[in-house]
């Protein structure tokens, strides 16, 4: 079980990259693309960052990191919500609009799968 929720946060972190990367790419309005820029790969370190800072506390055998990830993978969902915003109202390219609600739903579907295991009393991420 600490296998398969290592895995959906790595899912979801993957999703969420991709979310951020297509946002940045496909934005309301055309002209404010910011696909590779400063503000694009701040937000994926931050992103990352606070990804990798749950997954430490395991490491150093903390018990913070299991409901560090629980909270930020529930603040993730918004993310996810966020994103149908351009998919809806943009008016750039039908493609990544369609990739950006793809990408969007596989996060959705990939955190209602960890949600779940993060309510169990065995603490799937950490060591017992």
């Amino acid at each position: 079980m600490k296998y398969q929720a290592r895995l959906l946060s790595t899912g979801s972190w993957l999703c969420g990259c991709l979310v951020i990367m297509l946002m940045a790419a496909n934005p309301v309005v055309p002209e404010a693309s910011m696909f590779n820029g400063t503000g694009m790969w701040l937000a994926l370190c931050v992103f990352t960052g606070l990804y990798i800072l749950p997954m430490l506390g395991k490491l150093i055998k903390i018990d913070y990191g299991y409901y560090l990830l629980t909270g930020w993978l529930a603040i993730n969902l918004l993310l996810f919500i966020v994103a149908g915003v351009p998919v809806v109202f943009s008016v750039g390219a039908l493609g990544l609009r369609l990739l950006l609600g793809v990408t969007a739903l596989l996060g959705l579907i990939d955190l209602m799968f960890w949600l779940p295991q993060a309510l169990v009393p065995e603490r799937p991420l950490q060591e017992t």
